[in-house]
């Protein structure tokens, strides 16, 4: 490893936060505001869809799976790139990605075409999130890693829950069409900010593969030091590590298979209930407003669970605070499927289940942000994110296709509260086992801030 790479974490850790920090936070939070947009809306528009389009039951099953195969190939792909050509462009790409995709599944008038528009809409949505975090995890000092990376992640959560109040006002005036034209210019009036003002990936810097406005925003990051300033040791640069085989050296293997199950299970009943909560909702006999703000307070309530989540964290550890947060995230699914067709209890119960599911991934990503060395972290938060979208695939799929079997609300909520429990056996391992991944090398090179 570089050592210049601990003489950024010091000139980091040595002085107050820059501005243009939170200018980077900011902007990567907004971006990430937008792709949680574009992630949830097709569960917004699914039951005006349906019934503009005149379609059976569960009709819009393949619609919503193959968006998230779209983004677990976008999350598992593009993310490796990312660590080799810097996570700066990948932003960059996505947002243009998924902008003019989205702009363009308002023009689609079957069902055929919807489908392939969510798939390609989805490789692109994929690669941002992790993109993301990567980057604020690098640029962060490690006294507020944690929570720089939770404010930003806390963007998609804001993203979705914006859909639901824009799809209940948009859709009566506009049609769903307009949903997916809000969500696609958004992140493109971004992306010539994203070019200004983002820095480029420190591995890139280190090997001089940076354009010299992306070295200025760096130099704004941390002004007392350079590249230059001091010398390498002379070694293989990191960079030049495979990504995806690096999440299995040095230790790293059983973590990184306790990480993938945890995302898996915990992203299934994330994105089912954000895809299918409406249509599961109104199915029950509750209006489409009613359904649109109950998804809406998931997503709220998971920002807020987030920030506290992550709090505690610091202050009591992740290896208590987050198993226990996955078996509250089981109890709160359960409880869903018990509160009937009281407007104020589903939502209450909604909301509570936000809080554990939502909120608690947004700490997890936060967790493993922190856990992997910068030349492999959007590797391996992007590979965590995809394996959990086989996750969200087989969820939506079986929740969908039970809808279309007829089954009761309550059965499908009773069945999205299994996954926790797996959820919080892994993170209770990964926690606890913590210390087994780092060696002496990663250790020299840069120090990891996760306390358990």
């Amino acid at each position: 490893m570089d050592s210049r790479v601990d003489g950024f974490r010091q000139a980091l850790d040595s002085t107050k936060v820059p501005a243009a920090l939170y200018g980077v936070l900011g902007l990567i939070a907004l971006l990430l505001v937008t792709d949680g947009f574009g992630t949830q809306a097709i569960g917004f528009v699914a039951p005006v869809i349906g019934k503009a389009w005149m379609l059976k039951k569960g009709a819009l099953t393949g619609v919503i799976t193959m968006g998230l195969v779209g983004v677990m190939i976008g999350a598992c792909g593009v993310t490796p790139v990312a660590d080799k050509i810097g996570a700066r462009r990948i932003l960059i790409a996505c947002a243009l990605g998924y902008g003019v995709l989205m702009c363009g599944t308002a023009l689609v008038t079957d069902l055929n075409s919807l489908l392939w528009m969510r798939f390609l809409t989805g490789m692109a949505l994929g690669g941002a999130m992790p993109a993301g975090i990567a980057m604020v995890s690098e640029y962060s000092p490690t006294r507020l890693r944690a929570t720089m990376v939770t404010v930003a992640v806390c963007g998609f959560s804001v993203g979705g829950a914006l859909g639901g109040f824009v799809a209940s006002m948009a859709i009566k005036t506009y049609g769903w069409q307009s949903v997916f034209l809000i969500g696609g210019v958004a992140p493109l009036l971004l992306t010539p900010l994203l070019f200004l003002f983002l820095p480029e990936s420190l591995p890139l810097i280190l090997v001089g593969k940076a354009s010299q406005r992306a070295l200025n925003v760096v130099q704004r990051l941390a002004p007392n030091w350079s590249p230059a300033a001091s010398a390498a040791i002379e070694q293989k640069p990191a960079i030049a590590m495979n990504p995806v085989l690096g999440l299995f050296s040095d230790g790293l293997a059983l973590p990184t298979l306790l990480i993938w199950v945890l995302y898996f299970m915990n992203l299934m009943v994330l994105y089912t209930l954000s895809n299918w909560l409406p249509t599961i909702i109104t199915g029950s006999g509750l209006s489409l407003g009613t359904a649109n703000f109950a998804t809406s307070f998931y997503q709220l309530a998971g920002v807020f669970g987030a920030l506290l989540i992550s709090f505690a964290c610091d202050k009591f550890g992740s290896r208590i605070i987050l198993p226990v947060i996955f078996l509250g995230a089981s109890t709160c699914c359960f409880l869903i499927g018990s509160a009937g067709v009281n407007p104020t209890l589903v939502v209450a119960a909604i909301s509570a289940a936000g809080f554990c599911v939502v909120g608690g991934q947004s700490a997890a990503n936060a967790f493993v942000g922190n856990y992997y060395p910068s030349h492999i972290r959007a590797t391996g938060i992007g590979w965590a994110l995809g394996i959990g979208r086989l996750g969200t695939i087989l969820g939506s799929y079986v929740i969908g296709s039970l809808i279309g079997a007829g089954a009761e609300a309550h059965t499908l909520f009773e069945i999205c509260a299994v996954p926790g429990l797996f959820a919080a056996l892994a993170i209770w391992l990964v926690a606890r086992k913590r210390s087994i991944h780092v060696s002496p090398t990663l250790v020299a090179a840069e120090p990891v801030n996760v306390k358990a």
